[in-house]
């Protein structure tokens, strides 16, 4: 006996709860109340995985090379007057361009003197850090949104900025750019030989 009245008290409490929380966002707070209640806006907490590169491709193009990538982030984020956690755990994958943009170059940047030829390529950059909207590689794994609370769309947002800021890091670590200078003199070797210039050097 004493056992169901303890779980008839503890429906009628949740029933409370429940009928104090729909009236709540129904009608609102008391302004005294609310300003009391009122919590500073909470920020994501971000833990990140390293990221894993998987591919790294030389492009046909002239300037660039890519990164392909992949990542696990947990964000989390504590909300609501009783500090509840909600948490997106998002598998993302990606890409990192990186190249020399060949429209910087100046006269002055490219001499020849018979079949020779000397360049000084502009810096080498990245162009585009992106993550991949593909459900197969992209996707969110877990999604723990707390008790009688709306979806939060700000937590898979941030998650996403945090692998794409990763990748970046993740490409500039491993030397894409030294990769994309590399890869650049070579194709411009390549096809400078084809109009028979065969002595290509790079200036750095």
């Amino acid at each position: 006996m004493k056992n169901r009245g303890c779980a008839l008290e503890l429906i009628l409490v949740l029933a409370i709860l429940v009928v104090l929380f729909l009236i709540v966002q129904s009608v609102g707070l008391p302004t005294g109340l609310a300003d009391f209640l009122k919590l500073p806006e909470p920020t994501p907490t971000i833990l990140m995985q390293p990221a894993v590169i998987d591919q790294i491709k030389p492009l046909g193009q002239l300037h660039t090379s890519s990164y392909f990538l992949s990542t696990v982030v947990d964000t989390q984020m504590k909300i609501g007057a009783l500090n509840q956690v909600q948490r997106v755990l998002l598998v993302a994958c990606g890409k990192v361009d990186a190249g020399v943009d060949l429209a910087k170059l100046q006269p002055a940047d490219i001499q020849t003197v018979g079949g020779k030829v000397v360049i000084r390529l502009p810096q080498t950059e990245i162009f585009t850090t992106q993550v991949f909207d593909d459900r197969k590689c992209t996707y969110v794994v877990m999604r723990d949104e707390g008790l009688l609370l709306p979806p939060n769309l700000v937590l898979e947002t941030a998650a996403r900025e945090a692998a794409v800021a990763n990748f970046r890091e993740t490409a500039l670590a491993n030397n894409i750019l030294d990769q994309a200078r590399d890869n650049a003199e070579g194709e411009i070797r390549r096809l400078l030989s084809l109009v028979n210039y065969n002595d290509v050097q790079f200036i750095r």
